[in-house]
């Protein structure tokens, strides 16, 4: 959820660029586990609206 909202706030306007050239750059400490950026997407839809 920080990811996200970090890049609503951000001037980046392809999510794809925000995460590989600042998340997965700089962030790495901040989230050890973090996964490919084709698997965050795929995450995305679950982040918004909680499974039934």
């Amino acid at each position: 959820m920080t990811i996200l909202i970090t890049f609503h706030q951000s001037a980046y306007r392809n999510f794809k660029w925000f995460y590989t050239q600042l998340v997965c750059r700089y962030w790495r400490k901040a989230f050890p586990q973090l996964v490919s950026n084709q698997r965050f997407v795929e995450w995305m839809p679950s982040t918004l609206i909680p499974p039934l």
